[in-house]
């Protein structure tokens, strides 16, 4: 039984889904831990800047809705490719799972550099509009112009990704996410301090590292001689094929944008209190997100997993997948927060040790971050049951309905309406993921039928 096989057989055959969640989930895990170590790298250097460690630090923080915007769009093509290819290959359909393979990898890099363009182009109208100024404003638009460039090659590796992880193989990303962290690790002290280029330096570390390590992909996406493989002829885009994807895309694309737009608005409410409320919120998320890791990974397997089974005409063991993925991540979660809430000062002290109000700020927001992490694996399951269904449209009302319609809200009324100050933005945070657990159990329960979105073989169908 070849590595293909053997993963197959643990997707669709092993009695022991846990064990399954379980196998797949840590490469992924350990790749979302590197990519969070990019950005806290970024951080810990960037926060020794003489004069300027909390203004340094809001500089890069600030940028992240605007990034995530971009980003999104690359993350919604993974979300669909892994969505359509994963039912495919369930299906057995290895060829046809090749050709959206392909048609996946040339839109991506086509919508990748349409972001590079605007991403450099906007930077400087968008950090205005969000408050930003002097020192942040100046460095936020130099951060966000280089890191444009990062864009074409960052959605080409979604694509693999999407890719690699729809025929089980989370491994093989994990590997080019390390190349990726020892390079960003070893370029961004160089590039911050030695060659003094500032909050400038850490974006063109993240740009080369995240560069180098396509080459490789590539190969693999062409060459691998295990699990899907992108062909040349099938480069040229078909309407229907390319139909299907952006429109699976397009809701859960749409969907992080506007949680990020979102994010961005919400920025604008922390700048308004300060650089070190804005400082505290930003490494607080950083930290926080780091404990998010295992239920994160768990949803993006459970994607796989309910596509493949969905594709298999296996609808109760992918009910079964979704209802024990739910278990494992509130297991998890509920550790992860006990830990976080003994560990939240000292984990912040390491970016903000000179800074005693914002270190302050920033224990007490974890508390709220950390309280809140088993709702996190609640929405977060809910997403991966979403996506394996193809059903991203539910990914986008939630997403939607959790910033805009709960959370903004509640920190608008906070902030005019109450004496909490700062507090006012924790506290609709963890109110948010309470209602939002809600809606999303009662948008499970009556649009999750795990039915098929791609159109089956008819020998399958028998």
């Amino acid at each position: 039984m070849n590595s293909d096989d053997k993963k197959r057989y643990l997707i669709l055959k092993d009695s022991n889904i846990y064990k399954g969640l379980i196998i797949l989930a840590l490469p992924l895990m350990f790749n979302n831990l590197i990519r969070t170590f990019h950005d806290l790298i970024d951080m810990f250097f960037v926060s020794k800047i003489d004069g300027y460690a909390s203004e340094a630090i809001s500089s890069i923080g600030i940028t992240f809705p605007v990034t995530f915007t971009y980003i999104s769009l690359g993350m919604g093509l993974s979300v669909a490719g892994t969505a359509l290819i994963s039912q495919l290959y369930g299906s057995g359909q290895n060829e046809k799972a090749s050709e959206y393979a392909t048609h996946l990898m040339v839109i991506s890099l086509i919508i990748g550099f349409a972001a590079n363009i605007l991403g450099f182009f906007l930077a400087g109208p968008i950090m205005r509009a969000m408050g930003a100024e002097g020192f942040t404003l100046t460095n936020s638009i130099a951060y966000l112009r280089i890191r444009s460039f990062e864009l074409p090659f960052l959605f080409l590796f979604y694509a693999f990704t999407a890719i690699r992880q729809s025929s089980g193989d989370t491994i093989t990303p994990v590997i080019l996410g390390v190349i990726a962290m020892v390079v960003n690790s070893i370029l961004s002290p160089i590039f911050i301090s030695v060659f003094g280029f500032g909050v400038a330096g850490a974006a063109y570390a993240t740009v080369i590292a995240n560069i180098v390590i396509m080459p490789y992909g590539l190969v693999l996406m062409f060459k691998s001689k295990t699990g899907i493989k992108v062909r040349l002829k099938y480069t040229k885009l078909k309407k229907k094929i390319s139909s299907e994807i952006i429109k699976t895309a397009i809701p859960a694309s749409l969907g992080q944008a506007i949680t990020a737009i979102g994010f961005a608005v919400l920025t604008t409410f922390i700048l308004s209190y300060g650089e070190n409320t804005t400082a505290a919120f930003n490494i607080g998320n950083r930290i926080s997100s780091i404990f998010l890791h295992p239920v994160m990974a768990i949803g993006g397997v459970l994607s796989a997993y309910i596509g493949q089974n969905i594709g298999n005409l296996n609808p109760e063991r992918a009910k079964e997948a979704f209802k024990k993925g739910m278990i494992l991540s509130l297991i998890l979660m509920t550790i992860m927060s006990v830990i976080g809430f003994f560990a939240r000062r000292p984990l912040a002290a390491i970016f903000l040790e000179d800074n005693a109000f914002a270190l302050d700020l920033a224990v007490t927001y974890m508390f709220f971050l950390f309280l809140g992490l088993p709702l996190m694996a609640i929405y977060q399951a809910f997403i991966g049951v979403y996506n394996g269904n193809g059903k991203t449209n539910l990914t986008f009302w939630l997403g939607t309905t959790r910033l805009w319609f709960i959370r903004i809200p509640l920190i608008i009324y906070f902030k005019n309406q109450t004496d909490f100050g700062s507090s006012g933005i924790w506290y609709a945070m963890l109110l948010s993921n309470i209602l939002i657990a809600i809606l999303g159990t009662v948008l499970y329960k009556r649009y999750i039928k795990f039915e098929p979105k791609i159109n089956l073989e008819p020998s399958l169908n028998d």
